[in-house]
């Protein structure tokens, strides 16, 4: 029973990652760098979002599995193939609602929302501790590989991932939205997790 919580309360956290994802996607102001950057994969392969980003979680799943098993589990496996399923389920609805239909402060307004919405689920989905994403989990590694400090290293990484989405789509994806993604949304984050309520780890390999 409480291992069925555990998933409910992840699946909950990925679907508001989602709902997210798919605002700041719609608002025109730029994803985070992850998102933007399959994306613009999926573009250049003419492939759907859900089937690129599995793709992608993939080539990095097996990277963390050689590196550091102790970060796989569940949730790890349900957000490498449910994430982009879901942005790809929400955009549309969210286009049809019109919310892009407004100028650049309500554009602004959306961007909050939507990094509200990505960081809140994010935290969800992380306080149900049963594994983390594939691309969480390579900062920690190269922290550890490189002996080298956590913030800087992912912002490396988010960086990196910046650049590649821009070489693949140019502005498309990339703008206000993913700076602050990939700057500020580990402070929202961190302050989200003090609220909400954390279980146990759970993870494959503890």
């Amino acid at each position: 029973m409480k291992k069925f919580v555990q998933i409910a309360y992840i699946l909950l956290g990925l679907a508001i990652i989602g709902i997210g994802a798919s605002t700041l996607r719609v608002g025109g102001l730029g994803v985070d760098p992850f998102t933007a950057f399959n994306i613009g994969l999926a573009g250049k392969l003419n492939l759907s979002l859900g089937v690129t980003q599995l793709g992608t979680n993939l080539i990095l799943f097996a990277y963390v599995f050689l590196n550091d098993k102790t970060s796989i589990g569940w949730g790890t496996i349900l957000n490498m193939t449910l994430v982009g399923a879901l942005i790809q389920f929400f955009t549309p609805i969210l286009q049809h609602m019109g919310i892009a239909n407004t100028g650049f402060i309500g554009k602004l307004l959306i961007l909050v929302v939507g990094i509200v919405f990505f960081t809140l689920g994010a935290a969800i989905y992380m306080a149900g501790n049963m594994g983390a994403a594939p691309y969480d989990s390579i900062a920690p590694i190269l922290t550890k590989q490189l002996h080298g400090e956590y913030n800087v290293i992912r912002s490396w990484q988010d960086i990196a991932f910046v650049i590649l989405a821009f070489v693949l789509s140019g502005m498309a994806n990339v703008g206000i939205g993913t700076i602050v993604a990939a700057f500020g949304c580990g402070s929202l984050i961190a302050m989200w997790t003090k609220i909400i309520p954390k279980f146990e780890n759970d993870s494959f390999f503890n």
